[in-house]
Order: C-alpha cells, then sequence, then structure tokens
C-alpha cells in the first residue's frame, strides 16, 4: 500500500521544479518499462506496479526488492498523468550528461531554439532516435525534456538520446571556430535540401514553432537550407510541422 507521503512525492514529479529537486522523472507504459527491465537499464530506480503484472513480466533480479511497490489499479491511478492509467510506472533517475566535444564535432547534433511544445520536442527526439543522432542541444526555454507528455512522446527514446540545456549563443559561438564544422539553419527560405551538399561535421539548427530561429543566433548559422514546397495550389500549408521537418532534414542527412 502506499502512503499518502509516497503518493505525494511521485505526483510531485509532474512539475519540474520537483523534477529537478529529486533528480527523477516518471516513465508510463508497459511496453517501453518492460522493454527498460529486459535491458537492465541502469537509470531505473524504482517500480511501482500491480502483482499481476509484476507476475507476468518481472522475471529477473537485477533489483533489490525495496526498488519495487506493490500496488493496486487504483493507487497507480492516484500518481498516473494517464486518464486511464496502466499497472506499472517506472521512477527513472535524471541522467548527468556531460558533453563530449571531441564526439559531437564528429558528427551531427541537433540544436532547438524554443520548442516549447511537449509533443514537438519528444517526436523530435524520437526522430533523433531513429536517425543515429546522439546529442540534443537546447535553449533553456524549450519544453523540459522530462516532463510526462515528452516522454512519453519520445517512446523510450529519452533514455537512449543525450539532451543538454544550454546558452545556446555560448555553444554557436564555441563550435562556429571550430575548422570544418558546419552549422545549418532551417528557414522558409535558402538553398533546397535536395540540392545542397551536406557535411556530416554539423550542427542542425531547428527554430520555434511559430517564430522560426532566434535573430540573436542568425550570425552563426554558416548555411541556410529549406525543404522546398511542392503543392503549389491556391489554399495551401505555409510550413511544416517543426517535428516533421525535423524528420525530413534528419533523413536527408542520413541518406547522403
Amino acid at each position: 500500500m502506499l502512503s499518502k507521503n509516497k503518493i505525494k512525492h511521485f505526483r510531485s514529479l509532474r512539475l519540474k521544479k520537483y523534477r529537478e529537486k529529486y533528480g527523477e522523472y516518471l516513465v508510463e507504459g508497459e511496453k517501453i518499462i518492460k522493454e527498460l527491465i529486459d535491458a537492465g537499464y541502469p537509470l531505473l530506480k524504482q517500480l511501482i506496479a500491480t502483482r499481476q503484472w509484476l507476475k507476468d513480466n518481472y522475471k529477473n533480479e537485477i533489483y533489490p526488492p525495496e526498488d519495487i511497490l506493490t500496488v493496486t489499479v487504483y493507487e497507480l491511478s492516484k500518481i498516473s498523468s494517464f486518464k486511464t492509467p496502466g499497472k506499472v510506472i517506472a521512477v527513472m533517475r535524471i541522467p548527468d550528461h556531460i558533453i563530449n566535444k571531441a564526439v559531437v564535432i564528429n558528427d551531427i547534433s541537433l540544436v532547438l531554439d524554443k520548442i516549447q511544445d511537449p509533443g514537438n520536442l519528444g517526436n523530435i527526439i524520437r526522430i533523433a532516435d531513429w536517425f543515429g543522432i546522439k546529442n540534443i542541444f537546447c535553449s533553456h526555454d524549450c519544453a523540459d525534456c522530462f516532463s510526462p507528455k515528452v516522454v512519453q512522446s519520445t517512446m523510450g527514446a529519452i533514455m537512449r538520446i543525450n539532451v543538454y540545456y544550454v546558452n545556446l549563443k555560448d555553444l554557436l559561438e564555441e563550435y562556429t571556430s571550430v575548422p570544418g564544422f558546419t552549422v545549418y539553419g532551417t528557414f522558409l527560405s535558402g538553398e533546397s535540401i535536395y540540392d545542397k551538399d551536406l557535411d556530416t561535421r554539423a550542427f542542425i539548427v531547428m527554430g520555434n514553432e511559430s517564430r522560426g530561429i532566434s535573430k540573436s543566433y542568425m550570425p552563426y548559422i554558416t548555411t541556410r537550407l529549406f525543404v522546398p514546397k511542392y503543392a503549389h495550389q491556391a489554399g495551401g500549408v505555409e510550413s511544416l510541422n517543426v517535428s516533421a521537418a525535423t524528420a525530413i532534414v534528419c533523413s536527408e542527412f542520413r541518406r547522403r
């Protein structure tokens, strides 16, 4: 049985200030959590699950008994951010990622400027995982990658991608001084991504959903890219959703 204090603690992890305070976040979704257990994921701190779910899914001895809380579905509903809770919730440690510059300068990374919609950020993290992009740099005013909505949107990718919250101006200034390193920006005009030779040592900057890339970062953009529109009929959409644009751009970089 969950005590009131434990319920209060787990519910508090819905808020960023408490996630930062305790260094923890919640993961929901039976498929994702089953994969975590099977992989022996080191940052899995605690399981909160029904007796039946544990019987059906918990087949190893990676975690000591005190890291498993057996609860009822009703108790899970007091913690869950879902309208219809599942049968298990995982408490994860927030990773302490350290930027490895030697790795960053030899691959592609995403740089996100004020991506504020949790669904968009979650989808972008999932896209990065699909295309083998390990590092994402976010401005401090991006959505929190460990919020319940973002975590759910990533479908587990949040546990495989290094997400950093940094001062983007300092970041861009540092890396534009690296010889042979390119900073691409995505815009509604520029050079077609399908016609441009693309470097594999680069940042790809994706801008805010409505305002695009901030003017203060423009001086650091070495190449302006855009995804050309092929539907020219009147009344067509004016722009792509930022996560859809990210998928197209990442696909094109990896295709080369």
